[in-house]
Order: structure tokens, then sequence, then C-alpha cells
């Protein structure tokens, strides 16, 4: 207990110094004193470093933390619910999901109501959930798992291809742009949107908390113990396809943090109690996205993030092998 207490508090304030960093850091100096005199008094700060903190970078970082906890709590349920080490949004094919409703939004014309764009990422999300979950009832093989699962972001990624290639160029200049990842995307008016859509998908994943402490076992185990494991193994997939389409839809595809970061989390806290590990990798996915922002925008995001997540998933792939497993 006392450990996972130290824990919490270093990586709280990890990624309270992180988003204090990236709110100063840039090509314009912003001083701590700037910074303090434009959060605390707006009517005294300087005009230019009130609109460089409140429409730059105050979102961007916040879009970091939403991204990286959101992807990183969606990961987790994802390896949890498929009991396999390697699932993820990402590997599953689910952000390729969400990608493929934003390219119906921004190339085909389709309207999505008042929801637009995000409410196209998250039905896409949601359908290749649906669609991995229906593949899962009949392989029972996790490495046959992970390959339905590539294989159904391919054929997705395919469609996108054929609206690409009948876009025109306007409407393919906004989905390249958005198609390179990245944090600086979110914009303050979007900032309660993403909000909303990371709380809506974490309050279905809570809910669901015994669910996930138990199907490790099992779900005979776990409605042996009075579990409704159909109900929660939709609303804890609705939510993860929830986070992983937001943070799709704001900031575009970004991979690594949603299958690398549950691993981070387990390695620290050495637990697999949900109501731990749920916090735990929150945090750890905020640190990592805050640190990985900070990289020049020249550098794409996908690129540094996989100098952490390419080791990670190399790691569980050895530890796999070691056991005598295949994953």
């Amino acid at each position: 207990m006392r450990r996972n207490l130290i824990c919490f508090g270093t990586l709280f304030i990890g990624v309270l110094v992180l988003f204090a960093w990236t709110l100063v850091s840039g090509p314009v100096d912003v001083s701590l004193s700037d910074l303090a005199v434009a959060l605390l008094s707006p009517d005294r700060a300087e005009p230019f470093h009130a609109k460089i903190l409140w429409e730059l970078r105050f979102p961007r970082a916040l879009a970091a933390v939403l991204a990286g906890a959101s992807l990183s709590v969606s990961g987790l349920c994802l390896q949890t619910v498929f009991r396999n080490p390697l699932c993820g949004p990402y590997v599953l094919g689910i952000s390729s999901g969400a990608s493929l409703g934003v390219a119906l939004a921004l190339l085909a014309g389709f309207g999505f109501g008042a929801f637009g764009v995000l409410g196209a990422a998250s039905l896409g999300a949601i359908l290749v959930t649906q669609v991995v979950l229906v593949l899962a009832s009949r392989f029972k093989n996790a490495s046959v798992l992970l390959v339905a699962g590539l294989m159904v972001g391919y054929f997705v990624n395919a469609l996108v291809n054929v609206l690409v290639a009948g876009a025109d160029a306007e409407s393919l200049q906004a989905y390249v742009s958005w198609g390179l990842g990245g944090f600086t995307r979110l914009t303050l008016p979007a900032v309660p949107g993403f909000i909303a859509a990371s709380a809506v998908g974490l309050a279905l994943v809570l809910v669901s908390m015994r669910y996930l402490n138990v199907v490790r076992m099992g779900d005979d185990f776990a409605r042996g113990l009075g579990v409704a494991v159909r109900r929660s193994r939709i609303l804890v997939l609705l939510g993860s396809s929830i986070l992983a389409g937001a943070t799709t839809a704001y900031c575009g595809p970004v991979a690594f943090i949603g299958i690398a970061v549950p691993h981070l989390a387990f390695m620290v806290f050495r637990t697999t109690n949900h109501r731990v590990l749920l916090p735990g990798v929150s945090l750890c996915g905020a640190f990592l996205a805050l640190l990985a922002g900070l990289f020049p925008v020249s550098i794409p995001l996908n690129a540094v993030l996989s100098i952490v997540g390419v080791p990670v998933i190399l790691y569980v792939l050895l530890k796999g092998s070691n056991r005598g497993g295949a994953l």
C-alpha cells in the first residue's frame, strides 16, 4: 500500500511538472512568472502571452493528458477482456475504425449531426470493436485473435485508401493533416467535447470494475461470483471504443500508448487489481504523452512513442517466450 502511494505521488508530481513545462516551452519564451499571471490574473497578463497560453499551449498539454490516459485505459481494458497482453486499440484495428469514421466525415462528406468528427470516430471504433468481439468468440487462440485484428485493421485502412483516392484536394489536405497525429490539433473550444467523451468512456469502464478484476480467472468464475458477464463486457468494450475513438478524433492516430503503457503500469505497481491499475495507467499514459509532446513538432509523434513502445512490446514477447507460451 505504501509503495503504491509513493508511485502514485511520484507520477502525479511528474505529470504536473511536464504539464507546466509544456506550457512554458516553445518557440516563444514564456517565463513561469508570465505563466502564473496569465493563469491567475488574465486581465493583467500581456495579450500576446495569454493568447499563446490559452489558445495553443494549454489545449496541447490537456490533449496529451487526455489522450495518454484514454488510450492507456482502453488498452488495459482490451488486454483484460481478451486476456491477451498484446491487445490494444491500434493492434486490434479499433483506431483504424475510428480513422474510417473520420475519413467518411472529412472525405466522403457524410454528416454525423451535432457529434461531427467525434461521433464519426466513436461510431467507427465501436463497429470494429463489435467485429473483434465476434472474432474473439470464434478464435480462442490469442495469436489467431491478434492476426485477425490486424487483418481487420488492414481491411479498414484499404477502405480509407479508396476514399482518399476519390477525394478532392481540400478534403484530402484536411485528412492528411489530421492523419499525421499530434496534440497540437486540439483547440480551446473543442476541449469540453474531448473531456466529456473521455468522461463517458471512463464511466462505462468504472461501473464494470468488479468484472475487470475477476475476468482473468475466466467467464465461468466471474458468473459464479454473480457478475453479469455479458453486460459488463459490452460496457467495457463500449467505453474502450469511445476512449479510443475520441482520442483518434481529436489527436489523429496515436500508436503504442494503448499497448505499451499497461505493461509499464504492471511493472510499476506490481498488481492486477484494477482499482490500482486504472488510475495507475492513466498517470503513466499522461506522463508518457506529455513527455512525447515536448519533442519538436518536426519529429512525428508516433516516431517518439515507438522509441518507448517497441522495447516494451519486445520485452513482453521475450517474457512470454521464456515462460514457454506463445504470448
